[in-house]
């Protein structure tokens, strides 16, 4: 298998962690309704940087072409070959990311910021069982 660059992988879900650490810590509305923006945008740019690094796995990986690779595919076959907990999970992170990208309001946020945890603790472990699965090789 070429070698599967995930620095930008890695990158975006430090930032990711960077933004719900000062969410949680900042007492200031202000400044928290600031850093809630950055929240929703990082978890979108961090959902679509995962997808994207799947995609490439896959294709690297198991020779899938764009045609088999619908976005359900990929979660499905992530989830098949362990990397992932759930794809109906990673569905909805895409979903919610579909929701703000297009259209961003409060509400559409708030949503985002009730799952952003367990968003976190799973591209964490996606990210975590990519790096073993390149190490391996």
């Amino acid at each position: 298998m070429t070698e599967l660059d995930l620095t930008n992988l890695k990158n975006s879900i430090d930032k990711l962690k960077e933004s719900i650490n000062a969410y949680k810590s900042i007492q200031d509305e202000t400044i928290r309704s600031f850093i809630e923006d950055s929240c929703v945008k990082r978890f979108e740019f961090t959902v679509e940087t995962s997808w994207k690094m799947m995609k490439k796995y896959l294709k690297l990986e198991y020779g899938k072409t764009d045609k088999e690779l619908t976005m359900n595919n990929i979660f499905r076959l992530m989830e098949g070959y362990g990397f992932i907990n759930s794809w109906e999970t990673w569905r909805n992170y895409y979903d919610r990311r579909n929701d703000t990208s297009h259209e961003y309001n409060n509400e559409k946020s708030k949503k985002i910021l009730a799952i952003i945890d367990d968003f976190y603790n799973d591209v964490d472990s996606l990210y975590n069982n990519l790096k073993k699965a390149v190490e391996n090789k």
